[in-house]
């Protein structure tokens, strides 16, 4: 089972990971910097070989306690490997905790240039080849965002925690269940979106099955688009605006604000547990 798609700026010292000198079929590699995100449950590093370039990543113990699925995104990424959507895996080490990517060239969009109409057309075509062309992998669990909502409020406690859940779980259940089940990425924030010739997403240890108006309600939410700036995105990703899904995708919306705010919260938890 998934965590929620919610990227946070954890804190910096979580259990920091060293980077491996070697990795297995790679051999040594030269670690050129620290890159940012990692979100406080790991962290990862631009590194070398050569002239190839590669991104690390190092997992910290409070990814177990968060539940991510590291076995669900090693086989994403070789789903998506012809529809050349993401970065190609190189290495995967999931009891190890190592997982190691080809650097993708591009520049991570910025949350102001969220709100580019061009891009939210770009954005949205990228997410209907997703859904609508992509297999989820075989045995690949769906998200659901309940469970994981209810987790989360687990590891924080308290009274507020329980109200988000509960508010987070309406917005979920007036949203319906009543489209189609798709491989969603599951945390498109815009450093996650990088521009060049195509628009390509990174950081898939999200991804899962699950509603494919989730991943608009991310891109609406956490970036504050309006209403007109939504309807781009969802026109572009479902090919119109049909009122049944702008009716959905809003309570989508109203719920990621609560879930957001669990997530973050669990996060500045485990950190402290860790």
């Amino acid at each position: 089972m998934g965590g929620l798609p919610l990227l946070a700026q954890g804190p910096a010292g979580v259990n920091p990971a060293r980077p491996p000198p070697e990795i297995p079929g790679l051999g040594r590699l030269g670690y050129i910097r620290r890159l940012s995100g990692g979100g406080g449950w790991n962290e990862t590093w631009l590194a070398a070989r050569g002239e190839e370039r590669f991104v690390v990543r190092l997992d910290t113990p409070a990814v177990r306690a968060l539940g991510l699925d590291r076995a669900g995104e090693t086989a994403v990424l070789r789903s998506i490997r012809r529809a050349v959507l993401g970065p190609e895996l190189v290495f995967s080490d999931m009891r190890g905790g190592v997982f190691v990517t080809r650097w993708l060239p591009g520049r991570a969009c910025t949350p102001g240039g969220m709100r580019n109409p061009w891009l939210l057309r770009n954005l949205g075509a990228t997410f209907r080849r997703l859904h609508e062309t992509v297999p989820a992998p075989p045995n690949l669990a769906p998200l659901d965002l309940a469970r994981s909502v209810h987790r989360y409020a687990s590891l924080v406690v308290g009274v507020r925690a329980r109200r988000s859940a509960r508010e987070a779980c309406r917005s979920l259940k007036a949203a319906g269940h009543r489209r189609k089940a798709a491989l969603c990425h599951n945390d498109p924030v815009a450093q996650n979106i990088l521009r060049g010739p195509s628009l390509r997403l990174i950081d898939w240890e999200f991804a899962a099955p699950g509603d494919p108006l989730f991943d608009l309600a991310v891109v609406i939410g956490h970036h504050d688009l309006d209403s007109g700036q939504g309807r781009v995105l969802l026109g572009a990703a479902r090919g119109r605006v049909h009122p049944s899904d702008w009716r959905a995708l809003t309570h989508l919306v109203d719920g990621y604000g609560s879930v957001r705010l669990l997530w973050e919260a669990a996060v500045r938890a485990v950190a402290q547990i860790d």
